[in-house]
């Protein structure tokens, strides 16, 4: 029970440190309630109020923990409350207030009112990762866009059934619906996943391990344990890819030339370099 505490506590302080759209949140059901313009939405606000106080206070927090299972971390308690909804109210609320009057000296008021909350609410960030999380995130997508949209030009009129590093599949389908992968970012986020027994088969799951020591290899330094693995089982693993359905193996350009040749043999064909990245179709 300690640690379920523990938990909330230190849950609430990554949540708003992540972002400040709780704070507005509370700002705008302290202008409603005290400016005695809650009354229209008075059921709505309350509850709205009601359930943020209970995902931050700790002693409210921890059953709805409970509730969601442990599955869930204590950011999605917060699915429960309409953040963005109230705070939306609280705002159009009070600029309608700072344009209601039509003279000129009162919209220079309401419209610096204006550019000031909009800078506000910018300011204030998202709820999602902090500041170098999202630029990683950024990078990573602009790289994936660049490598798909290179495939798609390389292979125009192809089906692919792709299979790459796992910041490569995480956008590849954002960067073009057409292609299609043997498993997604529910696999390595189960929180993705519409029910908890949403899960892959044993084949998949070795495939992604197998892919993870194929991106490690191409690094400074990996397990020498797992290299031997990611050698002994290529061609078991490349054999379950293909039937799988995939025919576009994709690896980074830093793996090991074993791993090249051995790949070339096990599929028949020759390697392709893509920009930062090697390429061995099945078409």
């Amino acid at each position: 029970m300690t640690e379920l505490f523990r938990n909330a506590y230190m849950g609430w302080a990554d949540y708003k440190g992540s972002g400040k759209m709780a704070g507005l949140l509370l700002i705008a059901l302290v202008f409603l309630w005290f400016t005695g313009k809650a009354k229209e939405q008075r059921g709505f606000l309350l509850y709205a109020a009601v359930s943020a106080a209970c995902c931050i206070l700790p002693v409210t927090a921890v059953p709805l923990m409970l509730y969601q299972t442990r599955f869930y971390d204590y950011e999605w308690i917060w699915t429960i409350v309409p953040l963005t909804g109230a705070a939306a109210y609280g705002f159009a609320v009070f600029l309608a207030g700072q344009w209601e009057r039509g003279d000129r000296e009162s919209r220079r008021r309401a419209l610096g009112a204006t550019a000031l909350l909009v800078l506000a609410m910018g300011l204030c960030g998202s709820l999602g990762g902090d500041a170098e999380g999202r630029a990683r995130e950024n990078a990573e997508r602009k790289e994936a866009y660049a490598v798909v949209g290179m495939l798609s030009q390389r292979y125009p009129g192809e089906e692919l059934c792709l299979l790459a590093p796992r910041n490569i599949l995480e956008y590849a389908r954002e960067a073009d619906g057409r292609i299609r992968l043997v498993y997604g970012r529910n696999l390595w986020d189960e929180s993705l996943n519409a029910y908890a027994y949403d899960t892959y088969d044993e084949k998949a799951l070795l495939l992604y391990r197998w892919m993870d020591w194929v991106e490690q290899s191409a690094g400074v330094w990996m397990p020498e344990e797992d290299r031997e693995e990611m050698f002994d089982t290529l061609e078991e693993r490349t054999k379950d890819a293909a039937a799988m359905g995939v025919n576009c193996f994709l690896f980074p350009a830093g793996v090991p030339s074993e791993m090249t040749e051995r790949m070339e043999s096990a599929l028949g064909t020759s390697a392709l370099t893509l920009g930062d990245y090697i390429v061995f179709t099945l078409f």
